[in-house]
């Protein structure tokens, strides 16, 4: 990881920030560009705020089932049917940003137990789970 993440005004820079793709295929409505970060870190505070996700590990077994459906979800309310995704693009491309780590242990990731307590947080809910979304 780049720096050390240990705030919410930190964690609203770096989500105002994400570094995403630019490309044709993406329309107006994601700033044309790839929306898959910002929509993973929409599902997984989202499962994390209605208490599915409760540790700093996302398991690669049963977090990912919800997670990967509510990613969908919200793919499908921006992006034409005939382009697919998966949390699989995101989740492994997250780890280039300074708020998530992917851990070399068989199946688990990890994002640190200081930053999974500050999102979990429900006082930051509205400013982190606004800030992927309002700054694309």
């Amino acid at each position: 990881m780049e720096e050390n993440v240990t705030n919410r005004t930190s964690y609203i820079k770096h989500f105002a920030s994400l570094n995403r793709a630019p490309g044709a295929t993406w329309t107006e409505a994601t700033k044309r560009k790839a929306p898959h970060k910002p929509l993973l870190l929409m599902a997984v505070l989202d499962l994390v705020h209605r208490g599915v996700i409760t540790a700093p590990f996302i398991a690669v077994t049963g977090d990912l089932v919800e997670l990967n459906e509510l990613f969908n979800l919200y793919w499908r309310r921006i992006i034409p049917l005939s382009q697919a995704s998966s949390i699989a693009f995101p989740f492994s491309r997250l780890d280039r940003e300074p708020f998530w780590e992917l851990v070399p242990q068989p199946g688990k990731t990890m994002n640190d137990r200081h930053r999974f307590f500050l999102a979990a947080d429900q006082s930051g809910k509205v400013g982190l789970e606004s800030t992927p979304v309002r700054n694309w």
